[in-house]
């Protein structure tokens, strides 16, 4: 085959790389399960190089619940542990308590269908709750 009677555009430059086939006697399901580490026979290795990984997983899982307490199983809702900010507003200082009190009466919508959010001194209020975030 000669090149003057080909098109212009044809070149017999090969570009392209091939793929080395893998010849192998697993599936490639197992060769998958191999390469993300979870074959039988790695998980297998995993547990016989240490003999206390189910203790030591069990520890992991365990939740430290001494301080729960259920509402539904006592009864009534006055049980509960109440962590909230302004359940424990008496152990701060004085100036820290106004702060407080200041700030979480200025927390409203401001804008129409919004979420709350801290008014700062400077707003207009009567415009809360009314304006739109777009213009």
């Amino acid at each position: 085959m000669t090149m003057h009677i080909l098109p212009a555009y044809y070149t017999t430059t090969n570009t392209r790389t091939r793929k080395a086939k893998v010849k192998s006697n697993l599936s490639k399901h197992d060769l998958w399960l191999i390469k993300n580490g979870v074959h039988p026979d790695q998980i297998k290795m995993k547990k016989g190089v240490d003999k206390n990984w189910k203790k030591r997983y069990n520890d992991d899982m365990m939740v430290d619940r001494s301080g729960y307490v259920s509402a539904g199983m006592s009864g009534s809702a006055s049980s509960c542990v109440d962590r909230s900010l302004m359940s424990n507003l008496h152990k701060e200082p004085e100036h820290v308590r106004k702060a407080i009190l200041d700030k979480a009466s200025r927390v409203m919508p401001l804008f129409n269908k919004g979420g709350l959010q801290y008014a700062t001194p400077d707003t207009d209020m009567t415009q809360v709750g009314s304006k739109s975030r777009r213009g």
